[in-house]
């Protein structure tokens, strides 16, 4: 699947969830959930690498889960800002291999 297709499909399910909730995310909730979940994964890799004591069972399942709610929300903003994400991603890795190039690696 390209990230076009995993888009569509979050999309589907965020519209979903959307009716579980009291009222409709907005821009701004959304990004306060992705600094949220974010701050849920710091946690974890701290959790992971010993620097705090780990009260999971499954630490990598949680790292996994925590990785996909981000990417989740990640759509979920780029169609509020109407980004192609498959299209500004290769961009991005273009101009980074560009660079790399330039500095001979």
């Amino acid at each position: 699947m390209s990230l076009k297709d995993y888009k569509q499909k979050s999309l589907e399910i965020i519209k979903r969830f959307e009716a579980t909730e009291p009222r409709r995310w907005s821009i701004e909730g959304s990004s306060m959930e992705l600094v949220t979940e974010v701050g849920d994964l710091l946690d974890l890799i701290l959790r992971k690498e010993y620097y705090k004591q780990n009260v999971y069972d499954d630490l990598d399942y949680q790292i996994k889960d925590e990785l996909a709610d981000i990417i989740l929300i990640l759509f979920a903003i780029a169609e509020h800002y109407k980004i192609d994400l498959d299209e500004s991603y290769e961009e991005m890795l273009k101009i980074v291999d560009e660079r790399l190039k330039s500095k001979g690696l």
